[in-house]
């Protein structure tokens, strides 16, 4: 495999968790200096989540959605000759989660809210020259079932509105020439083989994001997944964990943090029990040719968790 076509996503650095400084976090200054030792890592793409918290008072030096990159850069293209000048040549992805939109019983706030924000979001994705808008079809299972108890009950009309939303967004996307494809996180009301017949009802321009921790965490094979399904495949993200979900954890609130263990969900690259080496060979065997992230989401150490994602890289095979 050629690993210099895999990209490194932001995911990396949680405002929200990871110490020592928020405010440092938040600046500027540390960014621009991630983006020379990312490169140093020989990753030479990034992935961007697009995060709308920061547009409400967060602080703007994080470049997580357009309004920051427009208010430290001018605009997305200044931004990217910035990146170009530290080392990283292309942004390759933008990923876009609808949580934030769950936040009471008001059905017609989220799905207005997620359509506009993630009409925003994938605009910036192209205005970014980015391969592909991943976007979390639901929010957690658990979220909104603390807000809408009687889910089960309301899930076909979900489901319908979420439709709704998904084919405008991918009549968005092929103007733009992005390719929309859907995370498929084990949390979600569409985790797992759920997923299927929501990419049924969209167009063929839709693709599945193949996540291998979120299917491990759903009791499904990865290269079974990858093997069945790789004319759907739009983009893979390389990702880990040690996680066995024997207590319906998917379906709390806050699945990423289970209330029974002390520890996180996923870990850094190569230091799970994903077979991460597996998958990238039987990438190859496929002649899979589309876009690859490594993510460390929930990473305690971003640095650590650079390198650890290269030292898997190199145990690829050439």
């Amino acid at each position: 495999m050629k690993t210099e076509a895999i990209s490194i996503s932001l995911d990396l650095i949680n405002r929200h968790y990871q110490e020592p400084n928020r405010n440092r976090y938040e600046s500027k200054y540390f960014w621009e200096e991630l983006y020379t030792l990312i490169a140093a890592s020989g990753f030479s793409g990034i992935e961007i989540p697009y995060e709308p918290v920061w547009q409400f008072g967060g602080r703007s030096g994080v470049p997580m959605n357009r309004y920051c990159v427009n208010t430290k850069y001018e605009s997305a293209a200044k931004y990217r000759a910035v990146l170009q000048a530290s080392g990283i040549e292309r942004v390759t992805g933008i990923t876009f989660d609808p949580n934030l939109f769950m936040r009471n019983d008001n059905l017609g706030f989220f799905f207005g809210a997620t359509g506009h924000f993630a009409g925003e979001a994938l605009a910036h994705a192209a205005d970014m020259g980015a391969d592909y808008f991943a976007i979390s079809p639901s929010p957690y299972y658990g979220r909104i079932l603390q807000y809408h108890p009687d889910l089960e009950a309301q899930k076909q009309d979900f489901t319908q509105r979420t439709i709704e939303l998904l084919n405008g967004l991918a009549a968005k996307a092929a103007d733009l020439g992005v390719t929309l494809v859907l995370r498929h996180e084990y949390w979600s009301l569409f985790g797992g083989e759920r997923i299927l017949p929501l990419l049924d009802a969209l167009p063929d321009t839709v693709k599945l994001d193949l996540d291998t921790a979120n299917l491990f965490v759903a009791g499904i094979s990865a290269a079974d997944f990858l093997a069945t399904h790789i004319g759907r495949i739009g983009c893979v993200h390389l990702t880990d964990t040690d996680f066995v979900d024997t207590g319906d954890v998917w379906k709390t609130p806050n699945p990423e943090f289970p209330s029974h263990r002390a520890t996180q969900v996923f870990r850094d690259p190569g230091c799970g029990s994903v077979d991460l080496v597996g998958i990238a060979a039987l990438l190859d065997r496929l002649k899979y040719q589309g876009p690859i992230t490594c993510s460390a989401r929930q990473t305690r150490d971003p640095f650590r968790a650079l390198l650890r994602s290269r030292a898997l890289l190199n145990q690829f095979q050439k």
